[in-house]
C-alpha cells in the first residue's frame, strides 16, 4: 500500500514543480516545438561547461502547462510543447512555488542570482500546431568581483532576428554534421519542413524591419 501512495505523491510533486519536455523528438500529430539556445559567458569567454534552468508557462490556471527547461551552455535545444500561449517563468520548487533565485553551474561552479525582471517583463509566445517558435537564446554572464566578493551574475534572453536566426541555422545543419548525436541528427531532419518555414518567416520578418527610424 506505501508504494503506490509514494509513487503518487512523486507523481504530484513532479507536476507542481514542471516536467521536462521531451527534447529532439520527432514531431507528433498536432505536437509544437520551441527552438531555444544558451551560452555562458566567464570573463575570460564562453565557458566549456553551463547548466541553467528556466520554466515556460501557459496561461489557464489549474490546466496551464508548466515545463521545465534544463539548457546546457553551448547547445541549442529543440523541445516538443503542447500548443498554447507561454511566457518564460522562474522554475518551481517541489510544492509549485516560484522560486525567486536563478541557480546557475558554470565550469563546476554553483552560483545563484535574483531571476532577471526582464524575463518575468518578456512577451508571450503563441505556440501554434505543428510549428517551431523561435525563442532566441539565454546568455548567462558571470563577473567576478573586483574585491573578491559575490561575482556579478547578468542574465538576458537574446531575441533578436540575428540570435534567432543562428540557433535555427544551427539546427539545420545539425542535419548534415556527422559530429552530432544520431538522435540530434533524426530530429533536424524529422523537423526540417518546420525549420525551414520558420528560417523564411524570420527572413520575410527582417525584410519588414524599417532601415530607419523617422525623425520625431
Amino acid at each position: 500500500m506505501r508504494r503506490p501512495l509514494l509513487l503518487a505523491g512523486c507523481f504530484l510533486t513532479a507536476a507542481c514543480r514542471g516536467a521536462v519536455p521531451n527534447r529532439n523528438a520527432p514531431p507528433e500529430q498536432a505536437i509544437s516545438a520551441i527552438l531555444i539556445g544558451c551560452r555562458t559567458i566567464l570573463q575570460s569567454g564562453e565557458a566549456r561547461e553551463g547548466r541553467v534552468a528556466i520554466n515556460f508557462e501557459s496561461e489557464g490556471g489549474r490546466r496551464a502547462e508548466v515545463y521545465r527547461l534544463p539548457l546546457n551552455g553551448g547547445e541549442n535545444h529543440l523541445y516538443l510543447v503542447e500548443p498554447g500561449v507561454y511566457r518564460v517563468a522562474p522554475t518551481r520548487s517541489f510544492l509549485g512555488f516560484h522560486q525567486p533565485a536563478l541557480n546557475v553551474v558554470v565550469d563546476g561552479r554553483a552560483y545563484s542570482a535574483p531571476f532577471p525582471r526582464e524575463l518575468l517583463r518578456q512577451h508571450s509566445y503563441e505556440i501554434l500546431p505543428a510549428r517551431i517558435t523561435l525563442i532566441g537564446s539565454l546568455e548567462v554572464a558571470v563577473t567576478p568581483a573586483s574585491s573578491g566578493g559575490q561575482p556579478t551574475i547578468r542574465v538576458r534572453l537574446d531575441d533578436s532576428v540575428q540570435a534567432r536566426r543562428d540557433i535555427v541555422q544551427s539546427a539545420i545543419r545539425d542535419m548534415m554534421d556527422p559530429r552530432k548525436p544520431e538522435q540530434v541528427r533524426e530530429s533536424s531532419i524529422a523537423w526540417s519542413r518546420a525549420l525551414q518555414n520558420s528560417l523564411m518567416q524570420l527572413l520575410a520578418e527582417e525584410e519588414q524591419r524599417p532601415l530607419y527610424k523617422p525623425a520625431q
